[in-house]
């Protein structure tokens, strides 16, 4: 009760600071519509062919080992776990929001909650599925998903245009932003910026907004580390980094490990 309370009041303090910003815009100072579309197009789709997406086509479900480590005041009240570094194991239909998150570590272990057609629920311990709304699970489940399929889900942005090259990390890289009708800010729908390693085509960072949580938020996740799972390209590790900390890292993410099919699509939707 303790620890809830002093992340209503931490949260709230947040808000009360920020509340009168300005909707966060990923578009570069001195950005002008339209840059250059077709090159945007080549890249996101060249981007594509270098992650496999069209491997996400080839299986009913997936599970992937997950770590999320989060740090310092903020990284305390940005996350629903009772740890600040925590073990999952996930399990999803992929291109859906339906999917299921078990923890595996701390004081939570073996709890698991799932979504379902926007649906929150958890599993009883005779592992039926009962209906609980839980605005946390409903946000963290999904996120986690797209994070992991990234490289496919943004191929369905229907704006997007180039933003140039620019040195990440000693490595040349080209950027692209994109959203959903327009690139420029909505208060309901994101904004991503993509970099894109200009030789290799793989994805070194991503930046995006979180219109869900706060219309001032913003942040970057770097994808290091790749390994290839059987034609599935991802990311070891990608640490996070957000527009409200001056430095270092918000949290970071850690893909232990990917099995295809090791559930039944039905499984993960027990509420049929």
């Amino acid at each position: 009760m303790q620890k809830q309370l002093i992340s209503l009041l931490s949260t709230t303090l947040i808000v009360g600071l920020f509340f009168s910003c300005k909707i966060t815009d990923l578009r570069p100072d001195g950005y002008e519509y339209a840059n250059n579309i077709a090159r945007a197009k080549q890249l996101l789709e060249e981007m594509g062919k270098a992650h496999q997406i069209e491997n996400w086509n080839n299986m009913e479900t997936y599970n992937v080992i997950f770590e999320a480590e989060f740090y310092g005041f903020l990284g305390k009240i940005s996350h629903p776990f009772k740890e600040q570094k925590i073990e999952l194991s996930l399990n999803f239909i992929p291109k859906t929001n339906d999917g299921q998150l078990k923890i595996l570590s701390g004081k939570e272990k073996n709890e698991t909650w799932g979504i379902q057609s926007e649906q929150t629920y958890y599993l009883d311990e005779k592992g039926e599925p009962i209906v609980k709304k839980n605005k946390d699970m409903k946000f963290y489940i999904p996120t986690y998903q797209y994070f992991i399929e990234f490289p496919s889900r943004i191929q369905e942005a229907t704006s997007i245009d180039y933003l140039g090259t620019k040195m990440i990390d000693g490595v040349k890289s080209e950027g692209i932003i994109a959203s959903w009708n327009t690139v420029a800010p909505q208060k309901d729908l994101d904004q991503y910026t993509i970099w894109i390693d200009a030789e290799s085509k793989r994805i070194i960072k991503i930046g995006y907004t979180v219109r869900d949580k706060f219309r001032f938020v913003s942040a970057e996740a770097y994808f290091q580390d790749y390994k290839d799972y059987g034609g599935i390209i991802l990311p070891s590790t990608m640490p996070v980094k957000s527009n409200l900390l001056k430095e270092g890292y918000l949290n970071k993410m850690r893909i232990k490990n990917f099995t295809p099919n090791k559930v039944s699509s039905s499984t993960l939707s027990p509420l049929n």
